[in-house]
C-alpha cells in the first residue's frame, strides 16, 4: 500500500511540475555558525561585583551549549591592561570543549583597576582582524561597567584616554558589524547599567542583561545563542525542591530538531537525573543518543536527533535546591517554494509566490513556536534595468507564506523566495521568467479542471494495474530504507538514508561500503570506517520484508536478532557496530537502522 501511495505522489508531483510549480531549495543550513569572544572583567573590583565568578561560568556554559563543528570561542580577561587573551578557536570535538573549559578554570586571578575602553577597543580590533565579517560573530562583555583608572596601575593612562578608546572601539565594532551584548555583574548593587546599555545599543546588540546570580546564566546565554543560530528557546520549569523526583515534560514537535539542549541550573548538587523518551525508555548518555555535562552550578544534557513526542526530564535534588530548566532546540529546516504567473510574462502580469518550511524528510513544519518568529519575502528583479521589487509574503493563517508581485515592463525577470528572521535566512533558487514565456502560467478555468480530471484518471489506471499485478503474483510488495549514521569523536554525522526495496528496480543485496559511497558526498565519512568492515557487511532484503546483515568479525556489535552468522533487523530496529580508530586512538560507532516504508 505504501508503494502505491508513493507512486500516486510521484504522478501528482510530475503533473504539478507541468502546471508551473517550481521547487526552490534552501541555500545553506539553518543551524547557523557562531564565533564569539567573551570580554571578561578580571579587575580587583570583581571581588565585590562577582564573588561567585559568574563571568567564568558563562564561558563554560556557552561551550557546553554550542554545537560541535559550528562554533568558535575565545576570551579576553582584563583589568588595567589585558591580563589574558585566547583568540577564537573552533570547537570540533568533546576534547576541544573540555580543553577550553579547563583553561577557563585556571583563570581565577584578579588584578589591576578597570580600563574598559582599552579592553574593548583591543578586543574589537583583534576580533575584526582575525576573521572575515560573518553573521555569527559577536562579543559578550561581562563587567560591572565601571571604569577605574589609578596611578598605581598605570602611570600614563587617564580616564579621558579610556573614554576615547571606548568610543573608538564602539565605532570599529559598528564598522565590522560586531554586536556587543553586555552582562552587568551586580552582586554588590554598584553596576553602571547606563554604561553597559550604551555599549550594547551603539553596537546594535540592543540587549543588556543584569544579574547577581549564576541561575540567571541559562536564560541570558540561551537568549544570545538563539539570536545567532535560529534555535528555539523554551523555559520549562523553575522550582525549589521539596525532595524526591521532579518530573518535567517537554515536547519535540517534529523531525526538524537535530539537537535538544536541556540546561538545568541548580543551587546545589543534583542527586539523580534521567531523561525518558516518548515511549518510556530511559536515555543513555553514551555519545550516541545523548551526552551530559555536569558542573558545580549547572548540568547540560544534549539529545541528538530526538524523535517527535512528549519527553520527560526527571530531576532528583535535596530539599530547598533551586532549579531552573531551559530547553534549546536546534533545527535543520528546508525551504519549499512555488512560483506562478497569471499569464505569459509581460507588462501587467502577476507573479504569485508561496513558500513553506519542511524537515529533512519533506514533512511540513507547523509548529507555531517556529512559524510565528518567521517572515517571508520574494525579490522580483528586472534584468534589463536592475530594479528590484520586494514582495512581502505573509503566513496564511497556517504555515504557508504567500505574496504577489507585478511585472511592469516587457523584459526578462528573475525571482527568488526566502523565509527569514534575525538569525535564519533560507533562500530558494533564483528562477528566470523570460519575456513571453508561459512556462509558469497558473492553469485557469476549464483547463485546470481538465488537468485535475486527467490526473485522477492516471491515478485510477495506476491503482487498477497495481491491483491486477498484486492479484497475479499473490505476493506482498516490500520497500524499506536503511539509515546510516557514523559517530566520530562523540558527534554523529547527519543520518544518511539509502532506499532498499524488493519488487522494484534496484539491488536486493549490497555491501555497506557501496551504501556509504552512494549516500555520502563526504569522502572523509566514507573512509572513516575501515573498508575491511564495510566491505564485509552485506545487507540483504528478505522475502518477509526485513533485512539481514552479515555479522562483521573482529568488532563489537549490538542490536537486532542474531541468526547464525547474520543479524536480522525488522522495522525500526538498528544495529550498532563499535570499531577502533587507531589513528585517533578512540572508539567510534557505526549505526545501521532499518525503516520499512
Amino acid at each position: 500500500m505504501k508503494r502505491l501511495i508513493c507512486t500516486v505522489i510521484a504522478v501528482i508531483t510530475a503533473l504539478s511540475v507541468s502546471l508551473g510549480v517550481i521547487p526552490a531549495g534552501a541555500v545553506g543550513e539553518t543551524t547557523g555558525e557562531v564565533n564569539v569572544i567573551f570580554l571578561v572583567d578580571s579587575s580587583r573590583s570583581m571581588n565585590n561585583s562577582d564573588p561567585d565568578m559568574i563571568r567564568l561560568e558563562a564561558i563554560k556554559l556557552f561551550a557546553d551549549l554550542c554545537t560541535l563543528g559550528k562554533t568558535k570561542i575565545g576570551f579576553v580577561l582584563f583589568g588595567s591592561e589585558i591580563n589574558y587573551e585566547q583568540p577564537s578557536i573552533p570547537i570540533n570535538s568533546e576534547e576541544d570543549r573540555a580543553a577550553i573549559k579547563q583553561k577557563v578554570d585556571e583563570l581565577t586571578e584578579l588584578k589591576g583597576a578597570t580600563d574598559i575602553g582599552l579592553a574593548l577597543r583591543h578586543t574589537v580590533e583583534s576580533f575584526a582582524a582575525e576573521s572575515a565579517p560573518e553573521k555569527g560573530r559577536f562579543i559578550v562583555f561581562l563587567s560591572d561597567g565601571k571604569t577605574v583608572i589609578t596611578k598605581g596601575d598605570s602611570s600614563t593612562r587617564t580616564l579621558e584616554d579610556s573614554e576615547a578608546d571606548l568610543e573608538k572601539g564602539i565605532e570599529e565594532a559598528q564598522a565590522a558589524e560586531i554586536p556587543i551584548y553586555t552582562v552587568g555583574l551586580n552582586a554588590n548593587g554598584d553596576v553602571d547599567e547606563n554604561q553597559l546599555r550604551y555599549i550594547s545599543a551603539k553596537t546594535y546588540a540592543d540587549e543588556t542583561y543584569m544579574t547577581n546570580s549564576a541561575s540567571d546564566l541559562s536564560e541570558i546565554l540561551s537568549d544570545i545563542y538563539v539570536r545567532h543560530t535560529g534555535a528555539e528557546n523554551r523555559q520549562l520549569a523553575s522550582f525549589k525542591s521539596i525532595g524526591g523526583e521532579h518530573d518535567t515534560e517537554f515536547e519535540i514537535a517534529d523531525g526538524s530538531v537535530i539537537e535538544a539542549n536541556l540546561v538545568i541550573m541548580h543551587s546545589g548538587e543534583l542527586e539523580d537525573l534521567k531523561v525518558k523518551t516518548p515511549d518510556g525508555g530511559e536515555v543513555l548518555f553514551n555519545g550516541e543518543q545523548a551526552d551530559i555535562s555536569r558542573n558545580d552550578g549547572y548540568t547540560l544534557v544534549k539529545l541528538y536527533y530526538p524523535s517527535a513526542g512528549t519527553w520527560h526530564l526527571c530531576v532528583t535534588s535535596p530539599v530547598d535546591t533551586k532549579v531552573d530548566i531551559n530547553c534549546i532546540l536546534t533545527r535543520d529546516l528546508r525551504l519549499n517554494a512555488t512560483i506562478y504567473t497569471d499569464r505569459e510574462v509581460k507588462a501587467g502580469a502577476k507573479v504569485k509566490l508561496s513558500a513553506e518550511l519542511t524537515d529533512p524528510n519533506g514533512v511540513k513544519i507547523t509548529d507555531e513556536n517556529v512559524i510565528q518568529q518567521l517572515f517571508g519575502k520574494g525579490m522580483l528583479k528586472n534584468e534589463a534595468t536592475g530594479e528590484t521589487q520586494e514582495i512581502v509574503m505573509l503566513a496564511d493563517g497556517g504555515s504557508t507564506f504567500r505574496g504577489e508581485g507585478s511585472i511592469d515592463t516587457d523584459d526578462n525577470y528573475t525571482v527568488q523566495v526566502s523565509i527569514y528572521n534575525g538569525n535564519i535566512d533560507m533562500r530558494g533558487e533564483i528562477v528566470t521568467l523570460e519575456h513571453g514565456s508561459e512556462a509558469y502560467k497558473e492553469p485557469e478555468g476549464p483547463l485546470k479542471l481538465i488537468l485535475i480530471i486527467a490526473a485522477g484518471v492516471v491515478v485510477l489506471i495506476i491503482i487498477i494495474l497495481l491491483i491486477l499485478r498484486y492479484m497475479k503474483e499473490n505476493k506482498r510488495f516490500w520497500s524499506g530504507r536503511v539509515v546510516i549514521t557514523v559517530n566520530r569523536g562523540g558527534m554523529p554525522s547527519m543520518p544518511m538514508p539509502y532506499d532498499f526495496a524488493k519488487k522494484v528496480p534496484g539491488k536486493r543485496r549490497v555491501t555497506l561500503y557501496d551504501v556509504l559511497k552512494t549516500v555520502s558526498d563526504d569522502a572523509d565519512i566514507v573512509e572513516a570506517v575501515p573498508k575491511s568492515i564495510t566491505s564485509a557487511v552485506v545487507i540483504t532484503m528478505t522475502d518477509a520484508g526485513d533485512i539481514r546483515l552479515t555479522a562483521p568479525s573482529g568488532v563489537e556489535y549490538s542490536g537486532g536478532i542474531t541468526v547464525g552468522k547474520k543479524i536480522s533487523l525488522s522495522n525500526a530496529n538498528r544495529v550498532t557496530i563499535k570499531y577502533a580508530d587507531k589513528a585517533a586512538g578512540s572508539n567510534n560507532l557505526l549505526i545501521v537502522q532499518y525503516l520499512r516504508t
